[in-house]
């Protein structure tokens, strides 16, 4: 067969195929309302899409990969992910000689919404304990 028909059929199949959804995402009013910048958004979006979902669900995309997805430098991913797991809207298993894996945490175990910025003030400043997690008062350290 030659190029140009093969280029051809394949044109003409993908005419034939069902048209996109207009929308491809649906976002609950709990997540877009509960507090969370950008970058940490993003990263939890990504982790949702990744383990479909699910609590049971894993990711284990290397940190590289996944800021390079989200569109952030690398230190961003990894700022924004610690801000999620010190929140429990994810939990991390870190594996030895591998990339760490990322589950989704059901809503009831969120940090209240009100604690989102004493979060990322502990982070940002750099108060952690030897995990990465940050330690302040006011919150229990879960990690």
């Amino acid at each position: 067969m030659s190029i140009k028909k093969n280029f051809v059929e394949k044109s003409n199949s993908l005419k034939k195929l069902e048209p996109l959804p207009t929308s491809v995402a649906f976002i609950h009013n709990f997540l877009d309302e509960y507090g969370l910048d950008p970058y940490e958004f993003r990263i939890y979006t990504h982790m949702v899409r990744r383990t479909g979902g699910k609590e049971e669900g894993v990711c284990f995309a290397s940190l590289k990969k996944t800021a390079q997805i989200c569109k952030m430098s690398v230190r961003k991913a990894q700022q924004a992910l610690k801000i999620l797991m010190q929140a429990k809207l994810l939990e991390q298993t870190k594996r030895s000689g591998r990339t760490d894996e990322y589950r989704v945490t059901a809503t009831h175990e969120w940090a209240n919404r009100e604690e989102l910025d004493k979060i990322r003030q502990a982070i940002m400043s750099g108060k952690a304990d030897t995990k990465g997690v940050p330690v302040f008062e006011g919150l229990q350290s879960s990690i």
